[in-house]
């Protein structure tokens, strides 16, 4: 299990880019302007252009919808129990399950499972889409996924309200 831990300072400010490419690493680089500096276009604001090994990429901001705000996490190998006394960590929420059956119920007199920290980075409440030589359409994957996935997750925490109670 994973529980969100609350960021040391002041959260960071970031905005998220989803480019067409699949980059094999993880993890910082040392980066310049001359690596990545994406400009506004003259006109719209929303769409950027940038280059990146010599390719045109064009850029689409994705606004996260009224009331969404997205968070950057890094896993670490910190367990609950030894942070709990430094910093308390984000409340996570205890699902009361009226399927006894159900797998993922809590049993009496089982082991409990060790919570691992998930630190939080920064926020960021627009997210831009990257494409080759044309900015992404409203039928890209990324972009209708945005609102699709997040309208889908409400419709399934709003229709299943009544069966399950979320208390903090």
């Amino acid at each position: 299990m994973l529980a969100i831990a609350p960021p040391p300072s002041k959260r960071q400010k970031l905005t998220p880019n989803l480019l067409p490419c699949t980059i094999k690493h993880n993890g910082p680089i040392p980066t310049s302007k001359r690596h990545w500096c994406p400009i506004t276009d003259a006109g719209n604001d929303r769409t950027l252009t940038s280059y990146f090994r010599g390719r045109k990429l064009r850029g689409r901001t994705v606004k996260l919808p009224e009331g969404y705000t997205g968070v950057v996490l890094q896993k670490t190998e910190k367990s609950l129990e030894s942070k709990r006394t430094t910093a308390p960590a984000l409340p996570v929420p205890e699902i009361e399950q009226e399927d006894e059956e159900d797998e993922y119920a809590m049993k009496d007199g089982g082991e409990d499972e060790e919570v691992k920290l998930m630190e939080q980075q920064g926020t960021f409440d627009e997210v831009v889409c990257w494409g080759h030589e044309a900015e992404p359409e409203d039928e890209d994957e990324y972009v209708k996924g945005i609102d699709e996935w997040i309208a889908f997750a409400k419709a399934v925490c709003c229709s299943t309200r009544n069966k399950t109670m979320l208390s903090y």
